[in-house]
């Protein structure tokens, strides 16, 4: 899915259309965590068990307004997401992580379109609202430490949890 998505980054209209410097589905956001705080909820999330990875179903594409910002997002289905997004933010809570919040994913960010004229946007959504990524199952999920000032935003990956095992036997084997 990933390798559909930049795809699309490569050949957007204009310069107007100002990919993202990452793709990613946001599931939970945690405040500023102290070095304590933060190795308990390492350790928590370790823990974080599902009985099967979840299908992440790309289903169309959508333009939606982000703080002040237009974005073009691959939406995806989110009901397996946000169930993953609820234990994530049960398991900080436990951590002793103060407070977090939901980011209720609709979507994947490709592109900030604030300054794209609205015809343009129409025309690309009527022209690829047909094409979709195939459906991926998803077995981990990335905490990334992220800062922000205007020139560079910056990703830092702290740890990767595996929730699942990564092999789902076909039916006809079970």
């Amino acid at each position: 899915m990933r390798l559909f998505l930049h795809g699309f980054q490569e050949f957007f209209p204009s310069k107007k259309w100002k990919p993202t410097p990452q793709l990613y589905l946001p599931l939970v956001a945690f405040e500023r965590l102290t070095p304590p705080i933060w190795e308990e909820l390492d350790q928590t999330l370790y823990s974080l068990q599902m009985p099967a990875p979840v299908s992440l179903r790309h289903t169309g594409f959508d333009v939606t307004l982000k703080r002040n910002r237009i974005m073009l997002e691959a939406t995806v289905e989110a009901s397996v997401i946000d169930h993953l997004s609820v234990k994530i933010r049960n398991l900080a809570r436990r951590a002793g992580v103060p407070s977090s919040r939901s980011l209720l994913p609709s979507g994947i960010a490709l592109a900030d379109i604030t300054d794209v004229e609205p015809q343009a946007c129409n025309l690309w959504l009527a022209t690829h609202r047909h094409l979709f990524a195939q459906t991926e199952e998803v077995c981990e999920f990335t905490v990334f430490k992220t800062g922000k000032n205007r020139e560079n935003p910056f990703w830092e990956v702290m740890a990767e949890y595996q929730f699942a095992n990564m092999f789902t036997p076909p039916v006809h084997l079970l």
